[in-house]
Formats: C-alpha cells, structure tokens, sequence
C-alpha cells in the first residue's frame, strides 16, 4: 500500500478546521432538503428510464452475480470497496468537527487494511469501530453553504440531491486513496467505481420489486432516499417536527 506525504498533508487540514468547525459554522436549523421537485419532469424520465434499465439488463447481471459468486466472497468485495470511501470519509469527519468521529475512521481504515487484508474482513466493526459514512455533501450542509437541496435521478447511477452531487464531485478530485494511496490511473478509477456501484446495486436489486408495487413508485423512491439522506446529515439523529406544525383542531 503506498501512502504518500500529501495524505498526511490532508488529514492534518481537515484536523485544523475540526478545531474551529463548531464555532464557526451556523447551527443546523434550516431543513436539509427542498419539499418541492423542481425536477419532477426530468427525475420521472430517469426514473422510468432507469427502471427499464434494471428489468432488461441490471437485473439479470445481478441474479448472475448473485448466483455464482459465493456469500463470503460478494460480502469481502463489499468490504473492500467501503474501505476504500473511509479515508475521505474521515477528512470529512474533521471539517465537520467531529474529531473523534475522523480519528476512529483513520484507525478503522488501518486496521481493515492490515489484519483486514486490505478490506476484504471489517475486523474493525466488532472492535466497536463503526463507520461513519461522511462525504463533502454533509460537510457543506454542516457549514451552511447549501440548504434545501433538491432531488435529482440521473440515468443508471440513480437518485442524488444537488449538493450531495457536487460535493461527490469535488471529493473525487482529492480523495486520499485514489491519488496517494493506490495512485491508479483514471481508467482504473473508473473500474473501481463501476464497480463499487454494481456491487452495491446487487445487494438492494430485490428492492427494486418492493419500489414497483408502492401506489406511486416515484414518490416512494423520492421520500425514501431524502429521508435516508437526511438521517445521514444528522447522524442518524434527524429533528422531530414540532408540535406547533400540526393542527390539533
């Protein structure tokens, strides 16, 4: 594994915005998410489009995948490609000002990579080290750059919202692993992050069926990944609303 002074160079940023994060960044009142869908027209064409997609080619890839390849081997691959997002996700912990949070990532990321074989066993898990999951797009709600964010389906990667979008693309431009670590080229990149996408996409496949017979798909698959964003936002913690919302009358 080749680790690169530059990475350090990162963490240590990330560890001197934690410091301050708290202090300066506006408390997180505002709501994460638009209540509207100003791309409804668009998001229902990938919608249906990506649907298609599943039924006549995702699908039957998935059921392949899922039928030869043992249980213990597609767990170890999935393993593998979550270790590979801790790294970043830990840079994240730290300009959230989570430090704890960050340093728990690093020494997930270590110990996965070591006695974990690089991954393939999440050792770290049972040791009580749980993983975060932070990415820039939680970062910049935290620091009150982009509230309200809206819904978007895009053709084969699926649902997204604005900011979640951006800060993934700003967080590949800098992300530890692909430009210290392994130092792959882009090419390679691309093979690593279709295939971290397939191999996510064939543990929730069957929920796929589950989406089609709600009343509305769309509108199922919307409020449910808004709501899981948002969980993510608030650690899982996400506000109740208050009871001066609801009419008792």
């Amino acid at each position: 594994m080749k680790l690169n002074k530059k990475i350090l160079a990162l963490l240590l940023t990330g560890l001197i915005f934690s410091t301050n994060s708290y202090a300066n960044s506006p408390e997180i009142q505002s709501p994460a998410m638009n209540t509207e869908d100003p791309y409804e027209s668009f998001n229902r064409v990938m919608f249906d489009f990506n649907m298609g997609f599943n039924d006549t080619v995702g699908l039957p890839l998935a059921n392949a995948y899922n039928g030869v390849v043992p249980q213990p081997v597609r767990t170890g691959l999935n393993n593998v490609f979550d270790n590979l997002q801790t790294p970043l996700s830990a840079i994240n912990c730290f300009l959230q000002g989570k430090t704890e949070d960050g340093l728990s990532e690093i020494m997930r990321f270590t110990i996965n990579s070591t006695f974990g074989l690089f991954g393939l066993l999440d050792i770290a898990e049972p040791a009580g080290l749980t993983a975060k999951e932070e990415d820039l797009g939680q970062t910049l709600y935290h620091w009150g750059v982009w509230n309200e964010a809206n819904y978007l389906v895009l053709p084969f990667i699926g649902p997204y919202t604005t900011r979640s979008l951006t800060g993934n693309a700003i967080d590949s431009t800098y992300d530890p692993v692909y430009n210290y670590i392994l130092d792959v080229e882009n090419d390679e990149r691309s093979l690593i992050f279709f295939g971290n996408a397939f191999v996510k996409y064939t543990s929730v496949v069957k929920l796929v069926e589950d989406i089609k017979t709600q009343p509305d798909p769309y509108v199922f698959s919307r409020e449910s990944y808004l709501q899981y964003r948002t969980n993510q936002i608030y650690d899982g913690k996400a506000p109740q609303p208050s009871l001066d919302d609801f009419n008792f009358e």
